[in-house]
């Protein structure tokens, strides 16, 4: 009798393991609709005045092995104005330690391109994000980018001015930053 208790104990203990593990790895809704700011990183003479902007994420989250996250899905983010085809504009981002690239892949008349738009940081629920800009080198390389901490354009939700996008910024670009933070 003590076995067979013994055995069903063991055996719903072993059932809960496995469902908590699948319910782990199964992909979360992701639904994110809010209000941003967007801003210049820098001393009061590079800053460019704030920017309230709509930002609307939808797709599917998924855990990795490695514990890891990837984002399916759509980002749309108000007056950004993409050079990708609406049928391309599917994200696939793998996020590593809470942050990963926002490239489009773009497949027109036989050629293939990539648009990047910039670092996606974002929590683990989430709920939160902000976006390190990426523009167009001024040294005159086609198709060469940048990002900078002491100028870089900037982008995060949920805030309603800078002081809030950049706390949120230095929060979730911690481990990127290092020491370093934003002004």
């Amino acid at each position: 009798m003590r076995k067979k208790i013994i055995s069903i104990v063991l055996a719903i203990w072993v059932l809960m393991i496995v469902i908590s593990v699948v319910l782990l790895f199964l992909p979360r809704t992701i639904h994110l609709d809010g209000v941003g700011v967007k801003y210049r990183l820098g001393g009061e003479d590079n800053r460019e005045p704030e920017q309230t902007v709509h930002i609307n994420m939808d797709g599917k989250r998924y855990l990795t092995t490695s514990g890891d996250y990837i984002f399916r899905g759509t980002i749309d983010i108000e007056g950004e104005p993409f050079p990708v085809p609406e049928d391309q504009k599917n994200l696939e981002i793998r996020f590593h330690e809470g942050h990963g690239l926002m490239e489009y892949f773009i497949f027109e008349n036989g050629q293939t391109g990539i648009f990047l738009y910039g670092t996606l940081f974002v929590d683990r629920a989430f709920t939160q994000l902000t976006i390190a800009i990426s523009e167009e080198n001024s040294n005159g390389e086609q198709n060469s980018k940048r990002w900078s901490s002491e100028d870089g354009l900037m982008l995060s939700m949920p805030a309603t001015n800078r002081s809030e996008a950049i706390q949120l910024s230095n929060e979730l670009m911690e481990t990127y930053l290092g020491d370093y933070i934003l002004k």
